[in-house]
């Protein structure tokens, strides 16, 4: 009975640990070109950034500001990123800063 409680004990353990995701930082793709680009934030792309880094999935993200007139990237799916534009409205422009992943 003691084992059981144990190895109860190590798994309850070892699973909190994993729900808790593991933390990327330094966000950063290459979408068509050599240049290292930063990502729009949203749930997809941090789904996206994720996935294509070995991950089932995205449990949350941080943001930080880009700048106008600047070129991101967005996830297109697969292991497809896209460069996508900003404006020029003289606004933050949201961009993931860290993503936590998570395999199920």
């Amino acid at each position: 009975m003691k084992k059981l409680i144990i190895a109860a004990a190590l798994s309850t353990c070892a699973f909190t640990s994993m729900a808790q995701g593991v933390v990327l930082d330094d966000v950063g793709v290459y979408a068509n070109s050599s240049v290292k680009l930063d990502v729009w934030a949203s749930a997809y792309n941090a789904y996206g950034y994720c996935h294509v880094n070995g991950f089932d999935d995205a449990i949350g993200f941080t943001t930080k500001c880009g700048e106008d007139e600047s070129t991101f990237a967005r996830y297109a799916g697969g292991t497809k990123w896209v460069q996508k534009d900003s404006g020029s409205k003289n606004q933050c422009y949201a961009l993931l800063e860290t993503v936590t992943c998570i395999n199920y």
